[in-house]
This record gives structure tokens, C-alpha cells and sequence, in this order.
């Protein structure tokens, strides 16, 4: 079974993936603990349909630079979450179910700067995430991520109102 499959958007630009591994060295203070992991922080962009907080006051004039990230939330009929999810280097996010139905979940992820690192299910299957593109998974399998690379690891979450690709 697959657990995890690549899907036909956009591909980040060189662009975008340099400012937002940029905002994820530099801007590290703004960021937020992901379920108390110390080595696991996010950064809110949609929460609730609307740009977050940070994006639309400490952020703006950033924010609309992320031309293919703006062309990507177009492409959906909303978007009613992303975030921006960074894991320290030699790491990992422990074993966990996101989901209790064996779907594919409707949120994706999108691939900023995953080298040396992969998702691993519980079946021992492994998967790797090439830079630029966005994947769905099965994430009612338990499952864990492991960044081996000596550098962060970057990826953005979004949760779509509707997903086609699932």
C-alpha cells in the first residue's frame, strides 16, 4: 500500500524556497513549539482562512514576495490552514497518527528543504520528499520524520477546503 504520493501543483520556485529557508534561520523567535517537541517549531500563514496574524502585521512586505506560494493557495477554492513547519538538524518528530481513517489526508505538504531526510510508516516504509514539490500521505499510519542533515529541515503544511488530489 502507499502511504505516500507525490501531486500535481506547482513547483516552488529557487525563488521562494531561499526566502523561506531565510525567514526560517533568521526569524526562529517568532516561531512556535509544535506539541511541546522542543526541536520541532512552526509559524502560522492561514489559520482560519485568513493570512495569520504575523503574516498580515510583522510580515507583509515579505509576504507578498512568495509569488509561487500565493499562485498555490490560488490554484485551491480555499485554503483554511498552512504553516510553516521547520525541524532542527539530527533529528526527528517521534512516532504519531495525525488522522483516525486510512485516507490519503487533505492536507499536503510542501517541500522546502528536505535533503537528508524522510517520513517513515510503521511498515518500515520510507519516504523521501524532492525539493519544490507537495505530497499527501496516509496519516492515520503511524508514522515519524527523521532529519539526518547537519541543517534544517523546512516543509509547509495546508490544509485546503477541498483537495482534489486525494
Amino acid at each position: 500500500m502507499t502511504h505516500c504520493k507525490k501531486i500535481p501543483i506547482l513547483k516552488f520556485n529557487c525563488g521562494d524556497i531561499e526566502k523561506l529557508t531565510d525567514l526560517s534561520i533568521r526569524g526562529k523567535k517568532i516561531f512556535t513549539k509544535r506539541y511541546n517537541i522542543h526541536n520541532w517549531y512552526s509559524l502560522p500563514l492561514i489559520e482560519d482562512y485568513q493570512y495569520s496574524y504575523i503574516v498580515k502585521n510583522e510580515l507583509p512586505f515579505l509576504w507578498w514576495t512568495f509569488e509561487q506560494l500565493n499562485n498555490i493557495y490560488k490554484e485551491f477554492k480555499g485554503i483554511k490552514s498552512s504553516y510553516l513547519s521547520v525541524l532542527d538538524p539530527k533529528s526527528s518528530i517521534p512516532w504519531h497518527k495525525d488522522m483516525s481513517t486510512d485516507v490519503f489526508c487533505d492536507s499536503f505538504l510542501t517541500s522546502v528543504k528536505t535533503e537528508n531526510s524522510f517520513i517513515e510508516f510503521e511498515n518500515g516504509k520510507k519516504y523521501t520528499y524532492e525539493t519544490g514539490y507537495s505530497y499527501v500521505i496516509r496519516s492515520a499510519v503511524k508514522h515519524r520524520i527523521l532529519n539526518l542533515s547537519d541543517d534544517i529541515r523546512i516543509t509547509i503544511c495546508t490544509t485546503p477546503t477541498e483537495n482534489p488530489y486525494v
